[in-house]
């Protein structure tokens, strides 16, 4: 992670506006064992848990299929992360 000059501002669902103050990459295993490495990602001290870009996921052809009770992320024919819907947002 490396420290970003300027804190960029992002805006979340309930339209609370926080501030991520780094930048840095991230590895993640997929649901079929694949590594894949997510570069640019912002470190939000207020948040908690991780949040995902679905916008910067579709610039990279991944494509995010939302349900009442799940999303589903897809690259090409594979499926490569779920998420179950929780209240308002997706865990």
């Amino acid at each position: 992670m490396k420290e970003l000059k300027t804190p960029v501002r992002i805006t979340i669902a309930d339209g609370k506006k926080i501030d991520a103050v780094a930048m840095g990459t991230v590895g993640l295993k997929l649901m079929d064992g694949t590594s894949v490495t997510l570069s640019d990602v912002l470190y939000i001290p207020e948040v908690e848990g991780s949040l995902i870009s679905v916008a910067k996921l579709a610039e990279k052809d991944v494509v995010a299929q939302f349900s009442k009770d799940k999303c589903v992320f897809r690259y090409g024919d594979a499926t490569v992360m779920e998420a179950k819907r929780c209240g308002n947002v997706y865990k």
